[in-house]
């Protein structure tokens, strides 16, 4: 029986499950799960999660909005939309409803955006309901003046933007110069994006100081936001972003999901596609769901994290991973059941549950995920494809195999 050697020192080619088994390239995958890709070229577990709150948010309401805020002396909060409550925290398990006369609205899919301006936190999106700001202290409040009820906001250029209101689903909205509550004065105006394509407007993002990406799910147009008023151009059609939170900016490209469940990016000049290697994996997703995914950007690893709902769930449980650096893919399925996220200035990144629980990601030197019913080892492997050696009509063994593996204080290494 002819033997045949096989070395494997670079597992950097991701994960493919759309190619025949046997026609992976060595550092390709047929099948893997929670791992990170090293710099060696090997792999490691992905580290796990830990609870941020440890008493329920609201009696275990779902989060659908969650946002970091830092002052200018420093001070760090998070600010979080539990159901019907907005509730802040100082970066600690203890959170304090700040709720008092304000109406929000619950509901799973009620997706809020969170950003800051003026020293203060800016919630958005809960439309029929008001934008909310909360200044560090005291209360939450209504938004003053009078700032439409969008579908989400943005900071900008020293200018508050708020997009797609029940009434006007494809306009783009912002303040004047340093007061988002005037939207009335002198430099505040409106652009309409396209308006009556039987498209609407569902999310922004800022690539530089000029340009600001305004995205219909089916188009794609330029916003140029240093002068009042704001010319807008179109740029790309029949493409575009499925919704709010499907879109992550990253180094001046914007990464989207489009309403077709794939991602593609743009620098505003063309449009980037990335390998279709997963699109088994894509189109295995709730496709009716497509529009509440959840993107991040995990700075320390140099990923795009996509939380969404994979088979027939109905809410998020599954991330998919894009390996910027190797660019790659990989996915994650345990431990994100995570309706909404954010990250920190240090490029921390936290998600909120259906619970009323916050989680931070990435923890170092943790290999289990509290995130989940009963805790235990995070599951994390890497399998090959069909390995020929020159022929597959000769049958082969493998007379020996090298494995490398680091410690770790929790779990068990297998090899098969």
């Amino acid at each position: 029986m002819p033997e045949g050697v096989v070395r494997f020192s670079d597992f950097s080619g991701g994960l493919n499950t759309r190619s025949p088994t046997t026609s992976l390239k060595l550092n390709e995958a047929l099948d893997l799960q929670n791992i990170n890709l090293l710099p060696s070229g090997g792999f490691e577990k992905r580290r796990g999660n830990t609870a941020l709150n440890t008493t329920a948010l609201n009696s275990s309401a779902t989060l659908i909005g969650l946002g970091y805020y830092r002052q200018a002396d420093a001070d760090e909060f998070m600010v979080a939309i539990a159901g019907n409550q907005i509730l802040t925290s100082p970066m600690t398990a203890a959170f304090t409803n700040r709720t008092a006369a304000l109406t929000i609205t619950s509901g799973n899919n009620n997706h809020w955006t969170a950003s800051v301006m003026n020293n203060n936190a800016i919630m958005v999106g809960g439309a029929p309901d008001a934008p909310i700001t909360w200044t560090g202290a005291g209360d939450a409040t209504a938004l003053g003046g009078t700032p439409p009820s969008g579908n989400f906001g943005l900071t900008a250029n020293r200018r508050f933007f708020i997009g797609n209101t029940t009434a006007n689903p494809s306009r783009m909205a912002w303040s004047i110069l340093g007061d988002p509550t005037d939207w009335s004065g002198s430099g505040s105006g409106t652009q309409d994006v396209a308006e009556g394509d039987g498209d609407t407007l569902v999310g922004a993002a800022v690539l530089n100081i000029d340009h600001m990406l305004c995205f219909k799910q089916n188009s794609i147009h330029d916003l140029l936001i240093r002068n009042a008023p704001f010319p807008l151009f179109p740029l790309f059609r029949n493409v575009g972003a499925i919704g709010k939170h499907a879109i992550v900016t990253v180094d001046g490209l914007a990464y989207f999901i489009t309403p077709r469940g794939r991602m593609k990016a743009t620098d505003g000049t063309k449009i980037y596609d990335f390998p279709d290697t997963i699109d088994t994996t894509w189109d295995a997703l709730n496709q009716s769901r497509l529009l509440y995914i959840q993107g991040i950007y995990n700075q320390r690893l140099h990923q795009i994290w996509w939380f969404c709902s994979n088979g027939t769930s109905t809410t998020n449980n599954y991330c998919i991973v894009w390996d910027i650096r190797r660019e790659v893919w990989l996915r994650h399925t345990s431990g994100a059941t995570m309706n909404i996220a954010t990250k920190t200035q240090a490029g921390t990144v936290y998600g909120g549950n259906y619970a009323g629980v916050i989680y931070q990601f990435d923890v170092a030197d943790t290999y289990t995920d509290a995130s989940v019913a009963s805790p235990s080892a995070i599951n994390a492997y890497w399998r090959t494809g069909w390995i020929d050696f020159e022929s597959m009509l000769n049958s082969k063994t493998i007379p020996y195999a090298d494995t490398n593996v680091k410690s770790r204080t929790v779990g068990t290494y297998e090899f098969g």
